[in-house]
């Protein structure tokens, strides 16, 4: 850079002194570096609950995706075929099973070994992180029009007392809903039976259910 040149008639340290007042003061970068804070304190946790919000959302997208599945391998195949809800750890995991012997999925028949297993348990928390099968510790309120609180919260997997979702080569699947939750929010995968519709609900304290698609 070439030094700075001298104006007619005006000396040539008072230009460089109208250049250095041209710059920030200490107290001016302070300022600027109080405000970007203060705008950060903001933003970070509206970007952290967005990024929740779609986690969970794909994970119940997931989870519909995987059931519509099924639902076409059963009928395919002309077999049926069940997913085994267990606890495991904070969460709950699900297996695959096939039907063995011809009589549809059954609990007995799988703790029998009749029905074999499929696939290996998965978890949704291994995918997607933060994100588990269950409900919040505060107590959530049943999808409309139903009233009052969720039921027996600790289980999250209501397709009837064994926690198995079965899908049977004529097309139709346990009617039931499964949640999925990040601690917070809720995902509700709900499944018409007789007709293997499948609807998606999502939940937000602030806001009460929305539909999840």
């Amino acid at each position: 850079m070439s030094p700075a040149r001298s104006l007619p008639g005006v000396p040539r340290s008072a230009l460089l002194h109208g250049i250095s007042a041209r710059g920030f003061s200490l107290i001016e970068g302070l300022i600027v570096l109080a405000v970007m804070g203060i705008l950060l304190a903001f933003t970070v946790p509206l970007l952290a609950a967005s990024v929740a919000r779609e986690r969970l959302l794909v994970a119940s997208l997931e989870t519909a995706v995987e059931f519509r599945g099924l639902r076409q391998r059963a009928v395919t195949e002309s077999c049926s075929f069940g997913l085994r809800f267990v606890p495991s750890g904070a969460g709950w995991s699900y297996t695959l099973y096939r039907d063995g012997n011809g009589n549809g999925i059954r609990t007995a028949d799988i703790l029998a070994g009749r029905d074999p297993r499929v696939s290996d348990s998965e978890d949704p928390s291994t995918r997607h992180e933060g994100i588990r099968i269950g409900l919040p510790a505060a107590a959530v309120p049943q999808i409309p029009p139903g009233s009052g609180p969720i039921a027996s919260p600790e289980d999250p997997v209501k397709f009837g007392n064994g926690n198995l979702i079965s899908f049977s080569p004529s097309g139709s699947i346990s009617g039931g809903t499964l949640y999925l939750t990040d601690g917070a929010r809720v995902a509700a995968v709900i499944v018409y039976g007789p007709t293997g519709r499948i609807r998606l609900q999502r939940y937000e304290p602030a806001t009460g259910w929305k539909s999840g698609s």
